[in-house]
């Protein structure tokens, strides 16, 4: 004991080596999970041994894998009590008394953590979407957070549209948004239809005849015209003067010949086209009651572009309403994708007419045009769950017209500058569809055969557009060998295979784990991100009590004296964990390598 003579108190604390035995209860925990890694590391070996009973099939082949386990949290107690006594007498009777007492409680405890602190916790939500495939001839069912949502609906895209509002109008699913893309694999499409009767691209078929008279006129001066537009049974004129600007002057061409019975209307350089499509929250495919004037419109337009070969944009837009429980630039990012998703709807319906895809571009600034408008975040407006399209090169006034049913048609325009390109006011384009009579004809798809047949249906009157693709859709749909599933917009058929895919993008709205699974032709490829929390507690408590007394007296000794006394304990948490999908895979690959 004589090393102590002459040491502090605190000195003599440290010279115990409190730390050190801490250290070495931690390090024991360490080398626990190590063991119990390797031991589950070299179970694999039997999991990989093919079984005569069950038909040379490894364990690992039937879906078993070794268990992992983890400890998911130690607790580690120390205690130490210290006393230290030194007596010292002298020949001239010098007493020293001293004494330490220190008590101190350490405690510790951690998860699986993103960041730390040294008092407190934090919790991170990431980016919570899921990704699900499902195929186009599924009547499976999804499951998300142990609900059932059948697949319900006559064709894919209603199928699809259905699981949407579904999910999306259901509190309890936590799904607050639905993202969907659909590509088709190519496939063989003919048909022996005039072809300003009937388009076909390499998955759709387009009925795109019939239907009313439109044209387009050109203003280009501000000058006195008369426009020719129909001279039977009786001549239809409009008379217009020149205006104080030629803006002003489009618009009176537009007023006269609105009022010999036709619709009208003005489309300015570098304006969006006539009708602007609105969209529903979070969606991008046509609300009902805009399906007939906008797929009639682009139809129009298509073959418009396809006979004066004009280049066209397309943008689309979303509001500033924010994702439930996703970040604001996550929120922006799928804005973004919603806006050229709407977009690609309307190009599509124009290449599904007829339209060349070299003329048509697309492109979002998601909820952009809202911001520059100062709309406030968070904030519903359907004005920007839009998309518009604009010629990219035009420099005039164009006059869009359409006949109305029951009244005038477009014969023997005037002035007629079809072709024509210099700046003269006049047609431009005229569109005179044919009756749509395809009796006989047919579409084959894949080599199989689909007569046309143009039966009132639906709704749709006896060989109209919309009547033939919905028998043509109808009778690909109920043929089970053909291996072939069809969906319908109006007067387009969109034809895949079955195997061909949805992919979905489900947006959570909440932060509790939320499992997801799919029978029948529906498989989650991506399944949500958990909610990753860190917590991480120190607490240290203790006391220190030091006393010092003399006292002179003859003689002299000296006389040392210390105790140590203490506890410890360690608690841990076992838990199973399955085996980590990399590992799986890296053993999936070794035991089949030509796959």
């Amino acid at each position: 004991m004589a090393e102590y003579d002459g040491l502090t108190p605190g000195q003599v604390l440290a010279d115990a080596s409190v730390a050190e035995f801490i250290k070495t209860l931690g390090l024991g925990i360490a080398e626990a999970q190590k063991a119990l890694d390797e031991n589950s590391v070299n179970q694999i070996a039997e999991f990989m041994e093919p079984l005569e009973g069950l038909g040379g099939k490894t364990l690992l082949e039937l879906g078993l894998s070794p268990a992992f386990y983890h400890y998911q949290h130690a607790d580690i107690t120390c205690s130490l009590q210290l006393s230290l006594k030194v007596e010292k007498n002298l020949s001239l009777g010098l007493n020293l008394n001293g004494s330490l007492n220190d008590t101190s409680t350490n405690s510790g405890s951690s998860s699986n953590s993103e960041t730390s602190t040294e008092s407190g916790s934090s919790t991170r939500t990431e980016s919570r979407q899921a990704n699900v495939e499902i195929t186009s001839s599924s009547a499976g069912a999804l499951s998300v957070g142990g609900q059932q949502f059948q697949l319900n609906g006559g064709t894919p895209s209603d199928r699809i549209e259905n699981l949407r509002d579904a999910l999306t109008s259901n509190s309890g699913s936590g799904i607050t948004r639905v993202l969907s893309q659909f590509q088709p694999s190519p496939l063989s499409i003919t048909t022996d239809a005039a072809a300003e009767k009937v388009f076909v691209t390499q998955n759709t078929v387009a009925l795109i005849s019939g239907g009313l008279d439109s044209g387009i006129i050109r203003i280009a001066t501000n000058t006195d015209t008369i426009f020719s537009l129909d001279d039977a049974p009786a001549v239809i004129t409009a008379t217009t003067t020149a205006q104080d600007s030629l803006a002003n002057y489009a618009a009176h061409v537009e007023t006269q010949i609105e009022a010999q019975g036709y619709n009208a209307r003005v489309v300015a350089p570098g304006d969006n086209f006539y009708p602007t499509p609105l969209f529903e929250t979070g969606k991008a495919t046509l609300r009902a009651q805009d399906q007939v004037s906008v797929t009639n419109y682009l139809k129009n337009m298509a073959a418009a572009m396809k006979q004066m070969n004009f280049p066209v944009s397309i943008e689309g837009f979303a509001d500033r309403q924010l994702y439930t429980s996703v970040s604001i630039t996550s929120s922006d990012n799928l804005n973004v994708r919603l806006g050229n998703d709407r977009a690609n709807t309307l190009k599509q319906i124009l290449i599904d007419n007829g339209a060349p895809p070299a003329l048509i571009s697309t492109s979002s600034r998601g909820d952009g045009a809202a911001t520059d408008a100062t709309n406030v975040r968070g904030q519903d407006n359907q004005d920007f769950r839009k998309a518009e399209i604009k010629t990219t090169d035009r420099t005039h006034y164009w006059i869009f017209v359409h006949a109305i049913e029951g009244g005038p048609n477009f014969n023997a325009v005037l002035p007629d500058k079809i072709g024509n390109t210099s700046a003269e006011n006049g047609f431009i384009y005229l569109f005179k569809p044919t009756p749509l009579d395809l009796s006989g004809k047919k579409v084959t798809v894949e080599s199989i055969d689909f007569p046309f047949r143009g039966a009132a249906i639906g709704g749709h009157i006896l060989e109209s557009p919309e009547a033939y693709a919905k028998n043509l859709a109808d009778d690909i749909n109920g043929n089970s060998s053909a291996n072939l599933k069809a969906s319908v917009l109006r007067n387009v058929v969109t034809i895949s295979r079955d195997g061909d895919k949805f992919q979905l993008t489900l947006v959570s709205s909440e932060q509790r784990q939320i499992t997801l699974s799919g029978t029948s032709g529906i498989t989650v490829t991506e399944a949500f991100s958990r909610t990753r929390s860190s917590n991480l507690t120190r607490q240290n408590t203790g006391n220190r009590t030091v006393a010092v007394g003399a006292s002179l007296d003859v003689g002299y000794s000296r006389k040392f004296e210390m105790n140590v006394t203490g506890n410890s304990s360690i608690s841990a948490r076992l838990v199973s964990i399955p085996a980590p999908a990399q590992f799986l895979e890296t053993i999936q690959s070794f035991l089949n390598p030509d796959e």
